[in-house]
């Protein structure tokens, strides 16, 4: 480290060091401003400084009257890769984990019988998820699939298979997704999931999965966390 650095960013560098390797882990609180300037023999203000470059670097978050906390790495998602999430989540070396909050069957009526293209009193099978990322709440993921295309689907435990190991079971292959991405508040159920306040913002992320004899055979509506998750999609 250059001398002739100035001491906020020496200190920032070393909060930085002990983030990456894991002495302050997500949600830890760092010592408060005053016990790190005595620690270090510096003024308050320059500990100060220090803490604001990290925050800028999105690695903190402060909370009034509380302190400075390690903020969670967000993961960033390339909207034209077709991928499971937690497929994606495990490619990028994170643990995934689900919490099933509901799994069951119910007739398509007339809005799943629009997205399919199927009959109003067809059975739908119906899956909500919370998906966390190192036992990180990352979203909240709602499944609609034509109970035709996979009879034996309520078999499955959703705590450990995905819909695209049952898909791979049928021979069902997806070829395409479209999606549609938009910002909102997050609802109330949704940001409790989430560790969000009710004022915060999510990513809603619709997908209609097609496959390769050009069906709708899923239709999600994932509620991310935009603290945990980046979107974007590569140019060709």
């Amino acid at each position: 480290m250059p001398v002739s650095e100035p001491i906020y960013l020496q200190l920032a560098d070393l909060l930085r060091e002990r983030i990456s390797s894991g002495e302050y882990a997500f949600g830890d609180a760092l010592p408060s401003e005053q016990a790190m300037a005595n620690k270090y023999g510096i003024s308050h203000l320059t500990v100060r400084k220090a803490l604001d470059v990290l925050e800028k670097d999105d690695l903190l978050f402060r909370v009034q009257g509380k302190g400075t906390f390690v903020k969670a790495p967000r993961v960033f998602m390339d909207m034209k890769l077709i991928e499971g999430f937690s497929s994606f989540l495990q490619n990028k070396g994170i643990q995934v984990t689900n919490q099933v909050l509901h799994v069951g069957t119910r007739k398509a009526n007339y809005k799943y019988a629009k997205i399919f293209g199927i009959q109003e009193n067809d059975e739908i099978f119906e899956c909500s998820r919370l998906r966390l990322g190192d036992g990180i709440p990352m979203a909240v993921e709602y499944n609609a699939v034509p109970l035709r295309y996979a009879e034996d689907i309520m078999q499955y435990d959703f705590k450990v298979y995905s819909l695209h190991d049952i898909y791979a079971r049928h021979g069902i292959h997806i070829v395409a997704e479209h999606q549609l991405l938009e910002v909102i508040k997050a609802p109330g159920s949704q940001a409790k999931l989430l560790n969000l306040d009710k004022e915060d913002s999510v990513f809603l992320l619709t997908s209609r999965a097609i496959d390769d004899n050009d069906r709708v055979v899923e239709f999600t509506r994932i509620y991310n966390s935009d603290k945990r998750m980046v979107f974007y999609a590569t140019a060709d």
